[in-house]
């Protein structure tokens, strides 16, 4: 009874308590079969399916149809089935539409147009609208399944959307590249903000932002040429770095790179519209990112713009012309035309159109003289309200003053600062150039190559539009465009501009259309209503307007309007070159004698040549004036004298004169103008005399010609040689009728030459 308690025995604790459970142990031959059925849906199912999904998602452009039309489908197949009103189809159907343009408007993802997409997805949804009220059934499906495939068909086969493609598999491989590229070159943190823009001809724009203090776009420019190495890009690929015009931010820039050189793109002549007035724009080509480029010549508050266009020959310099007065003859606009290259014939089916032609370098200087004294009597003008800019005619008789636009063709002949006499058609173009941009007078002026040569150094700062086509070299674009070294102008195709204006930094690249003679003819027959008359007060007082046509070459009237053509006739008649009324009175005059003057009109070449009394040096001479290349052989066998005479005095007139290059071994070309060149001609013999007489050697054999080679008859005036044969018998009179038509001592006409009968 004593004693303490004993506790109750325990059954003894399980050694495993405090640990879970283990499961029942496998076999090896069930592990192994579900080691091979994980591995067999690794390889055979997961494997194949996110192969093929990358592959699908790196060419989903291509399945971009049948990726579509799945959700069509089966919207189609829902609001069939829920039985939802049919007015819900087409509401959606626009909505949709309108959403795709919107959004392809603003995104590069289709290489279609945003107007052919939204097209598309309205037939998609007429098709939806049609099944929902058919009855559901498998014909419905399989017509669906088969536009599906053709649709996939042809986008695939297509050699645009194949070509697209490529590009965007291109570009998004650069887009991964180009930020560490440039983070190699110490630009790290510059990225691309958006999707690259490609356009059809080669160019796309990757969007940098730049993120680092200190990373601008001019050091970016400094390390062009480094970008296409790291990028593997061809040199010359990246065009140049500007400023986005999407955004106003500086760290916002556009990188444009061209795959390869640019190709030529065929652009029709189909405006969106025509100008009416000479303030709408004018639409000349398209950018090279396909958008619509134009040009204003008169600019309301600011007056008439000045443009130089420079290529070498097949640059279509002269179409770019055609199109400027194309687009003027629409608008009451004055067209004054100097066309020293074809004589007048490249704008010969616009002639009925156009106020003015010149085709002689003396036409040409006329006509800038008097687009020199229209700027004083034009500013009498001006009214207090017209704030120092005239207002333009907009519409015939508004009570506004007509715009003049002067196209000048080949222009080197007339501005060049090495031509003699240069001095007052220079200074005339150079007041037009810098004072009549407010009284609505501009000049449209093109030559193969702008440089001191081709234009005066007054006259280059005085335009403010410059257009860059093919040249020979990429230097002769110097003059043209700034940062000329950026640009491969020597690789433009035909039809192709840089465009920079006054006011922008950067070209843009144009195509051009063909201006045909069909067109010239059509809008003449057009717009010959619309030709507008200089107003009375400026153009009785200009020097030359009033016989501006007396000289018109007659290959050209057959072209102008009768009214033009009785113009010719008035013009002429009151200058004397042709009067019928004169001819009438000397058919009823008198038997009295009349002086007989004979005159012979020769070619320009021989009026030129006729300077040189040298027969030997006219002949060599002669070699030199004919255009393109002429090799030393042909030099050396125009000069009869010896070789080494000919050899002195081309490297007098390459070496001290500037009048021929050596292009390459044993060719020259002339690089002045015919009179420059005969004249510098004559100044190297002076040069070889005065060598001569220092004593210093040079020259060769004598150059004083023989008197026997010297002709007196070669002294001749450049257009006409004269001759007055004395007292004659006119042989309009009744005596001179009997006589024969002879002269009075019975010497018989000369033969091949014009007589002009004086008393």
């Amino acid at each position: 009874m004593f004693g303490k308690p004993l506790q109750a025995a325990l059954p003894p604790a399980a050694a495993d308590a405090g640990q879970a459970p283990q499961p029942p142990k496998r076999g090896w031959l069930e592990r192994a079969i579900r080691a091979t059925v994980r591995a067999a849906a690794y390889h055979l199912v997961w494997r194949p399916i996110r192969w093929e999904a990358r592959r699908m998602w790196t060419h989903r452009e291509l399945h971009a149809p049948w990726a579509t039309s799945i959700p069509l489908y089966a919207y189609a197949a829902i609001h069939h089935l829920a039985g939802c009103p049919w007015w819900i189809t087409p509401a959606a159907t626009a909505a949709a539409a309108a959403a795709t343009h919107w959004f392809l408007s603003r995104h590069d993802v289709l290489p279609i147009t945003p107007t052919t997409a939204a097209a598309t997805v309205t037939v998609a949804g007429t098709w939806t609208t049609a099944a929902t009220l058919a009855p559901f059934d498998p014909i419905t499906a399989t017509s669906w399944a088969v536009l599906t495939a053709g649709a996939t068909i042809t986008w695939g086969a297509s050699k645009q959307a194949r070509r697209w493609r490529s590009a965007q598999l291109r570009v998004r491989y650069s887009t991964r590249r180009l930020p560490g590229v440039l983070g190699a070159l110490t630009f790290a943190g510059v990225v691309v903000a958006a999707r690259p823009t490609v356009s059809g001809t080669g160019r796309t724009a990757y969007p940098l932002r730049l993120t680092q203090p200190g990373v601008t776009r001019r050091k970016l420019e400094k390390t062009i040429r480094d970008i296409e190495q790291g990028m593997d890009w061809s040199e010359g690929s990246v065009r140049e770095i500007i400023q986005d015009p999407k955004h106003s931010a500086a760290s916002r820039v556009l990188l444009i790179h061209h795959e390869g050189g640019i190709k030529a793109v065929t652009v029709t002549f189909d405006p969106p519209e025509m100008p009416r007035s000479v303030y709408d724009r004018r639409w000349i080509g398209v950018t090279d990112e396909g958008e619509p480029y134009y040009i204003t010549p008169i600019i309301r508050g600011y007056g008439a713009t000045h443009s130089m266009v420079g290529g070498a020959t097949g640059s279509t310099k002269s179409n770019l012309l055609r199109l400027r007065a194309l687009h003027a003859a629409h608008t009451p606009t004055l067209l004054w035309v100097i066309d020293l290259k074809s004589g007048g014939k490249a704008y010969a089916h616009l002639l009925p159109r156009i106020d003015r032609i010149a085709v002689t370098e003396e036409q040409a200087a006329e006509m800038m003289a008097d687009a020199a004294a229209m700027v004083p009597l034009r500013a009498e003008l001006l009214l207090p309200e017209h704030n120092q800019v005239l207002p333009a005619m907009e519409v015939e008789g508004d009570g506004g003053f007509c715009a003049v636009e002067i196209l000048g063709d080949e222009i080197r002949t007339i501005w060049a600062k090495t031509r003699r006499s240069v001095a007052p058609i220079v200074e005339d173009s150079n007041k037009v150039t810098s004072e009549a941009r407010a009284f609505l007078i501009g000049v449209h002026a093109a030559t193969q190559y702008w440089n001191q040569d081709s234009a005066h150094p007054k006259l280059l700062a005085n335009f403010t539009d410059a257009f860059a086509g093919r040249t020979r070299y990429d230097s002769d674009s110097q003059f043209l465009l700034r940062r000329w070294n950026r640009y491969k102008t020597s690789e433009l195709p035909q039809g192709a501009y840089y465009v920079q204006s006054s006011g922008s930094e950067d070209p843009t690249l144009i195509y051009t259309p063909e201006v045909t003679d069909t067109m010239l003819m059509q809008t003449a027959a057009e717009t010959e209503a619309l030709a507008p008359t200089l107003e009375q007060s400026t153009g009785d007082r200009l020097p030359y307007y009033r016989n501006r046509w007396a000289h018109l070459p007659d290959h050209l009237l057959q072209y102008a309007s009768e009214a033009q053509k009785h113009e010719v006739r008035e013009a002429r008649e009151r200058l004397g070159m042709e009067s019928t009324a004169g001819r009438g009175r000397a058919a009823a005059a008198d038997d009295k004698p009349v002086r007989l003057v004979v005159s012979e009109r020769i070619d320009n070449t021989t009026a030129l040549l006729s300077e040189i009394a040298d027969p030997h040096l006219r002949a060599l001479a002669r070699v030199h004036l004919s255009p393109g290349l002429v090799s030393t052989a042909e030099s050396n066998a125009a000069a009869p004298r010896s070789r080494q005479w000919a050899t002195d005095r081309r490297a007098v007139w390459r070496d001290d004169l500037k009048l021929v290059e050596q292009t390459e071994r044993g060719q020259w070309r002339r690089i002045v103008g015919e009179r420059e060149f005969i004249a510098g001609v004559l100044d190297a013999e002076e040069t070889l005399r005065a060598r001569r007489g220092n004593g210093s050697g040079g020259g060769g054999e004598d150059t004083t010609p023989h008197p026997a080679d010297t002709r007196d008859d070669l002294h001749i005036h450049p257009i006409h040689r004269v001759a007055d044969l004395g007292i004659y018998t006119d042989p309009r009179s009744p005596a001179g009728a009997a006589a024969g038509g002879r002269p009075a001592g019975g010497v018989a006409d000369p033969e091949g030459v014009a007589h002009t009968y004086a008393p």
